[in-house]
């Protein structure tokens, strides 16, 4: 179980302002571990960017970008979520060791998780329907229930033509409940689990974010605060280094493809993931209430690079996974 926020537990704090000198790495029952001791698991180069603020970590494939009291890490300029701020102490920045096991290492490490899943399944779940249209831009005539399940079906059908297995929650206009979304999934037995919506907001936000469910003990990106619940462990954390890889990959595909701002790899506890056997993420994949990308949803052209962007970071995916069988073998 992990502290709230921005806090060390009592323990690793009076090993750091006691025995700083001892690498935190090797303390005792330590929560947490420094930027230092990741470059060197890495072989990485160490730079502060910004004086007391800002480290980076660099070598020749990856590039990690991180700033004292921030949540956020640029990971070869793609923004991951963690569940704690990185801190800052007589001179160096650490992070969670449960956001550094969770939420990078699955990215940068993933041999050394076992038993990786399968890859050849995927579910994809249209999110809303029917009575319930999602966000809408009316001046355009938009509805995300729309939109959603037309990119669903274009990423259906080229996920089949690259050998993908694939079933749906819905094919038309039809609402499915929440909790049965992801049973839908776990009757199929699936490997990937990927739900499709628009987000909405004020007409001037733009950006694509994907989720993957929140950690044990973590807050939501959305928040700070340690509720009760979060300290609870459902199905879908079966799978946490498994849902941050695949989220990595479609985060960075579909935020370059579409060029527009990433908002990064983020967590939530949305009810479509939180029952899932699979690996799975929710992506957003723009702004319906933005006039700009409204009119881009609106050409098939741009739902086909959605689509497009999807499917190749599914398949960055499954390239990995199966060089991880091949080396168990």
């Amino acid at each position: 179980m992990k502290p709230g926020p921005g806090k060390f537990p009592g323990v690793t704090a009076l090993f750091l302002l006691i025995l700083f000198w001892v690498p935190v790495a090797e303390a005792a029952n330590s929560e947490y571990i420094g930027l230092d001791d990741i470059a060197d698991d890495l072989g990485l180069r160490v730079e502060w960017t910004e004086r007391d603020r800002a480290v980076q970590l660099k070598g020749e494939w990856v590039t990690l970008d991180f700033k004292a009291a921030s949540r956020i890490v640029s990971l070869n300029g793609i923004k991951v979520f963690l569940g704690d701020p990185a801190l800052l102490n007589r001179g160096k920045i650490y992070i969670s060791r449960e956001d550094w096991r969770y939420s990078l290492q699955p990215i940068l490490m993933p041999r050394i998780f076992p038993n990786p899943p399968g890859y050849r399944r995927v579910v994809i779940d249209a999110g809303h329907g029917d009575h319930d249209p999602g966000g809408q831009n009316r001046s355009l005539g938009l509805d995300e229930k729309d939109m959603a399940l037309a990119v669903g079906r274009l990423i259906g059908e080229r996920l089949k033509e690259e050998g993908f297995e694939v079933f749906y929650t819905r094919t038309d206009d039809t609402f499915i409940p929440l909790p049965n979304r992801p049973a839908i999934a776990n009757g199929a037995k699936a490997d990937i689990f990927l739900s499709i919506h628009f987000n909405a907001a004020g007409s001037s936000v733009r950006g694509v974010e994907t989720y993957a469910y929140t950690l044990q003990g973590d807050p939501s990106s959305s928040r700070s605060n340690v509720e009760s619940a979060d300290r609870a462990r459902y199905p879908g954390n079966a799978n946490d280094p498994w849902n941050a890889l695949l989220g990595y990959y479609l985060q960075s595909e579909v935020a370059s493809a579409t060029g527009v701002p990433d908002r990064g790899l983020k967590r939530a506890r949305f009810a479509v993931l939180e029952d899932l056997k699979s690996p799975g993420v929710l992506l957003e994949l723009g702004f319906i209430t933005n006039q700009r990308t409204g009119r881009l949803l609106q050409t098939q052209g741009y739902r086909e690079r959605l689509a497009d962007a999807v499917v190749r970071g599914v398949r960055r995916y499954r390239q990995t996974l199966v060089r991880l069988h091949q080396a168990e073998r």
